[in-house]
């Protein structure tokens, strides 16, 4: 079968056969024909249908949820539970939607979705170096890279895990691709890294709240009452090449539309102690989950990996 590669991506796997490359291009403009409606249409005539459908129907992934957030939460009762759990669906549902709209938005267009506060802070204090970016599962994560808009002097480069479906792949690829952001598979992180920030200051943007291949030496932290394994790349890089670190903040303010701020996390300069980037992280993602546990995405079996048991000991 003939191969189409896309240019923007720095991988052989996002080669597709020209029938996966129709069906990429028939969701393509199916998301930019979504998107030119009205956002009442988008967030309530249909997304609300979708959110009953997911939630009390197929009832997507809600004993997970429920199972998650009980040894989160071991406090609240299961009425509160039970509404989290609702706010979990509808908030996935929204942003599914979001990131469709994306496809058929531009600059401007995005801009009104999303406010970004400070952001010209950051620029200053950045004074055009290389930064690490890092933001997490917690509300409308796939808006952060709209920060190209306002940084137009750095490259965004997006580290991602490749899906399984190579259709669903190369439409997100797109859509992530439509800020003029650079798609970086994770294994080849510090390689793009090492062969770019001379030529232009990069943004190296990743979600870190996912489940690492855990490792010997892996860290191991207290998050939401449970012993969590989190990836440290973002900490490796910055210590080695001495780059400020960001944490990307949103808030709700409607369906569709949020405000964010860019908190600093490590400044490129100070000397910090193993793992100390990697936990102000994790405690400004907990407070924001503590603060609207709906936003986060509860959905996966985030802590089916167990510590050591020397880790585990250290309760007793």
């Amino acid at each position: 079968m003939p191969q189409i590669n896309s240019p923007q991506t720095m991988s052989n796997d996002s080669n597709i056969t020209h029938w996966q490359a129709f069906w990429v291009e028939v969701l393509w403009y199916l998301c930019r024909g979504f998107a030119l409606l009205p956002r009442v249409v988008r967030h309530y005539v249909v997304g609300y249908p979708i959110y009953l459908m997911m939630h009390y129907v197929i009832r997507y992934r809600r004993k997970v949820v429920m199972h998650n957030l009980r040894n989160a939460f071991p406090e609240k009762s299961d009425k509160e539970l039970r509404q989290i759990c609702r706010d979990v669906t509808r908030n996935l549902t929204e942003q599914i939607i979001s990131t469709i709209d994306k496809a058929g938005l531009g600059r401007k267009g995005l801009l009104k979705r999303i406010n970004i506060i400070g952001i010209d802070e950051v620029r200053e204090q950045t004074s055009g170096r290389s930064m690490v970016f890092l933001t997490a599962h917690y509300g409308p994560w796939e808006m952060g890279t709209t920060i190209s808009y306002g940084m137009p002097e750095y490259e965004i480069m997006a580290v991602y895990h490749p899906l399984k479906n190579r259709v669903v792949d190369e439409l997100m690829k797109r859509i992530r691709k439509h800020d003029g952001v650079a798609m970086v598979p994770m294994q080849q992180t510090m390689r793009y890294f090492i062969s770019n920030h001379q030529k232009q200051p990069l943004i190296v943007g990743l979600i870190a709240d996912q489940n690492p291949k855990t490792r010997a030496g892996q860290p191991w932290f207290r998050f939401m009452n449970q012993w969590t394994a989190f990836f440290d790349g973002a900490e490796t890089i910055a210590l080695k090449y001495h780059l400020p670190v960001y944490y990307f903040s949103p808030k709700r303010i409607k369906a569709g539309i949020y405000e964010a701020r860019m908190t600093l996390l490590y400044d490129g300069v100070e000397q910090v102690a193993e793992n100390v980037i990697t936990e102000r992280y994790i405690r400004a993602l907990e407070q924001d989950i503590m603060a609207h546990p709906g936003l986060w995405m509860w959905t996966h079996k985030r802590w089916k990996k167990k510590p050591p048991q020397e880790i585990l000991d250290q309760e007793i």
